[in-house]
């Protein structure tokens, strides 16, 4: 028989959560998601509990192309963009946007638009920097990146993006959101594009800095980045798990359960063990 944990996706829950999204930014288009595997749902339970979203986002090329095959027609976004010719072949395939994070990313898109020009007009999310210090162009260098993609004819609208540190913590010590803002928007002053700022925390918390994009991962699957809890919010979780014991057996006061053997009786008791570990992502 097969192993008997099973995760069971409730779509009506996905599709609740992305109500959620779109109510608290209500001039907003919203990017759904669905990274890694729709964050483990599954890429088709994502797709159908994201009907109403203005596009799916995700990092893996090849999820799109199947995001394509099951039918999706609005935008799909690559958050991290292309890595090689390859990704641009898809990317120029399958009509998706991308995100755009560094020069080498330019210079790889420059050099292949020059030796096999396309029709299709790619839109692009340039990435800024302002203080998660992942990805992005600093500050200082992105009004030269957004520049160098202008020029070349085969791009459509770029959009100006950057992702928010502590928008779960705003006035976190380090970096505060204000801050964080105030230096996004310095660096973009001037340039023509929507922007995308806000993240499932901001969506949620911070109504000041929602813009014409707001980009909602971890919220629609029913978990809260921070601030209340999940429930406060009106978020569902999506996903339940369950399993069935496969062992019992008794252990007597004081023994130990466990790695680091950090449960132990306090008195003679039975012990159940369930089909459920590590590798099936349960802490």
């Amino acid at each position: 028989m097969p192993r008997p944990i099973v995760a069971t996706i409730d779509v009506s829950a996905l599709q609740h959560n992305l109500q959620i999204a779109k109510a608290c930014a209500p001039n907003a288009k919203v990017w759904a998601i669905l990274k890694a595997n729709a964050y483990g749902h599954g890429l088709e339970c994502g797709m159908r509990g994201f009907t109403k979203a203005d596009g799916l986002a995700l990092v893996e090329p090849e999820y799109a192309v199947r995001l394509r095959e099951l039918g999706w027609k609005k935008p799909i976004l690559l958050l991290e963009g292309f890595f090689d010719t390859a990704d641009l072949d898809t990317i120029f395939a399958a009509q998706l946007e991308t995100t755009v994070h560094c020069s080498e990313q330019i210079d790889l898109l420059a050099k292949f638009l020059l030796l096999q020009p396309r029709s299709f007009k790619l839109n692009v999310h340039l990435k800024m920097n302002s203080g998660m210090n992942r990805l992005g162009f600093l500050p200082e260098a992105f009004r030269y990146a957004y520049a160098r993609l202008r020029a070349l004819p085969e791009i459509g609208h770029i959009t100006l993006m950057t992702h928010l540190a502590n928008a779960e913590d705003p006035q976190n010590l380090g970096l505060s959101l204000i801050q964080q803002v105030a230096r996004f928007e310095r660096g973009i002053a001037g340039l023509v594009g929507e922007r995308c700022i806000a993240n499932s925390a901001a969506d949620l918390m911070h109504p000041e800095i929602r813009s014409d994009w707001v980009r909602c991962g971890v919220m629609l699957y029913g978990a809260t980045p921070g601030g209340d809890t999940a429930e406060a919010f009106g978020l569902r979780p999506a996903m339940t798990l369950t399993s069935r014991i496969i062992g019992i057996h008794k252990i007597g006061a004081g023994e130990a359960v466990g790695y680091g053997s950090r449960f132990v009786s306090a008195e003679p008791m039975v012990v159940g063990v369930v089909a459920c570990g590590y590798a099936d992502g349960y802490p």
